[in-house]
């Protein structure tokens, strides 16, 4: 054998020589490939996020540079009318008021002079009786007597008698009495006004206590 090698035979023993010295791969075939596989999801998964944000980025850009270029607009203040200053109410001193005297409702007349006894237009002639005439002035009715239940002091004392039962009691300003009745004789003193039985039983039912009548002063014709 010759010691000159020729190429070709060179060749095969270089191949042989890094066949031999070959240091074989960690990790099978399969599991580089899906190695390669995941890695290249990721870099997609990153692409497409990475653009994402990129695209966010650049809207809240012009967004930005939208709002700072656009006039602000403010409402002008709306315009009120100066107030005026209020006028002071005049002020007027209270008028006084007039102090009236209180007057007391009468219901009806009694006038000695014309002898006659006037109660709501209903004129009733003093038939009988002389009583001592009071002054003018107010009587007021004290109380109405029922003689078949009440007693009459001043006519036990007189020897009269009355037609119909029923007196009527006035009290003057004094505090004295006067009886209003139907009287069958004509006393000459007493504290008496007769009227006729019918004007005395109206009358009887008609007043009440508490019922004024006034006096008048008209001189006897």
């Amino acid at each position: 054998m010759s010691d000159d090698l020729t190429a070709d035979e060179l060749t095969a023993a270089l191949r042989g020589l890094a066949t031999a010295n070959e240091t074989p791969p960690s990790v099978a075939a399969p599991e580089i490939r899906r190695r390669a596989v995941r890695r290249g999801r990721r870099r997609r998964t990153a692409l497409t996020l990475g653009a994402g944000a990129a695209a966010l980025a650049l809207a809240a850009f012009a967004l930005t540079l939208g709002s700072g270029d656009a006039p602000v607009r403010r409402e002008a203040p709306a315009v009120t009318a100066p107030r005026l200053p209020a006028s002071p109410t005049p002020r007027f001193p209270a008028s006084p008021t007039p102090t009236t005297p209180l007057s007391t409702p009468v219901t009806g007349t009694v006038d000695f002079g014309k002898r006659a006894l006037t109660v709501d237009g209903r004129v009733m002639p003093i038939t009988s009786g002389y009583p001592v005439r009071p002054a003018a002035g107010l009587l007021t009715v004290a109380a109405t007597l029922d003689l078949t239940r009440d007693t009459v002091d001043e006519l036990a004392k007189s020897t009269c008698k009355v037609a119909a039962p029923y007196v009527v009691e006035l009290r003057g300003t004094d505090n004295s009495s006067l009886y209003v009745g139907s009287l069958t004789c004509a006393p000459r003193a007493g504290a008496w006004i007769g009227l006729d039985a019918k004007n005395a039983v109206w009358l009887y039912h008609r007043l009440r206590p508490g019922d004024t009548l006034s006096v008048a002063v008209t001189p006897s014709a």
